[in-house]
């Protein structure tokens, strides 16, 4: 019996972060229209640049790797033989991701002032982080897809696109939980996780094709879980298939990210006061 209550208390620890987005989903909807309003404050652009950024961003993309590096893809292999297209395909699913966790990892210290003098659920936090950064990358990802949708690409599989940002969402959030909780105690996270960021790029099918991984490193190439995501991505939207298995392995990753950024996210924040 004792067994089981401790078992149901770990349990109530992970699930109470989805009970506080519940039932301060108002506040939570405040949050993310403040990180939305600050993100576009004094700038001329506003929303213009959600695009003007990324789209500057695969010019150069495309250029080096296309152009001076001469990376070819396929139809067979990725279901198009043109770069942008492959590229975007994977460039938006990867900033969503990495976009979040930059964002997250010093959303606390940043609020120090707030968490310190208000009491309120500090799990919003890292949530309205997430939602937000999801929310203005999608506009870009949604004009792509118009793009797409007009040039032959639009199929069945499409309507598993929902599914899987939400399964991203997922991962990205526990991992936030984890990044903004430790911040809170070890500064140098957020220089460490700029460098981590840019391998973990680098390490991810994002700007080649996985038939260009060297066959001795395939192993550790598939222990990186963005490599799932962005191949899912990517056959759903280019290929009309979508892997049964590359699936499940995202949900795996999805689960045990949210559930152990959670648990360690509730039982350090007690701690935050003393540290903030």
């Amino acid at each position: 019996m004792e067994t089981f209550y401790k078992k149901m208390k770990q349990l109530s620890i992970i699930v109470s972060p989805l009970l506080s987005i519940f039932f301060h989903r108002e506040l939570l909807k405040g949050f993310v229209f403040k990180e939305i309003k600050g993100r576009f404050a004094g700038s001329f652009g506003g929303l213009i640049w959600t695009v003007l950024t990324p789209l500057a961003t695969i010019i150069a993309y495309f250029f080096v790797f296309s152009i001076i590096l001469r990376v070819s893809v396929t139809p067979e292999e990725t279901g198009t033989d043109k770069f942008a297209i492959f590229f975007l395909c994977g460039f938006f699913p990867w900033t969503m991701f990495a976009e979040s966790l930059g964002k997250a990892v010093g959303v606390l210290v940043g609020e120090s002032m707030i968490i310190t003098k208000v009491v309120f659920p500090v799990e919003l936090l890292p949530v309205s982080v997430v939602v937000s950064t999801y929310l203005i990358n999608g506009i870009g990802f949604g004009l792509v897809l118009v793009y797409l949708a007009f040039n032959g690409y639009l199929n069945a599989h499409w309507l598993y696109i929902p599914i899987f940002i939400m399964i991203e969402m997922l991962f990205t959030l526990g991992l936030s939980f984890f990044l903004s909780a430790i911040c809170v105690f070890i500064r140098d996270i957020g220089e460490l996780f700029s460098i981590v960021i840019m391998l973990w790029f680098f390490g991810t099918p994002i700007i080649y094709p996985v038939s260009m991984v060297p066959e001795r490193l395939e192993f550790i190439f598939y222990l990186n879980p963005m490599v799932d995501y962005v191949n899912n991505f990517r056959n759903c939207i280019l290929m009309d298939t979508i892997d049964i298995h590359s699936l499940i392995v995202m949900c795996v990753f999805a689960l045990v990210s949210y559930c152990a950024g959670a648990w360690f996210f509730v039982r350090s924040k007690a701690a935050f006061g003393d540290v903030l």
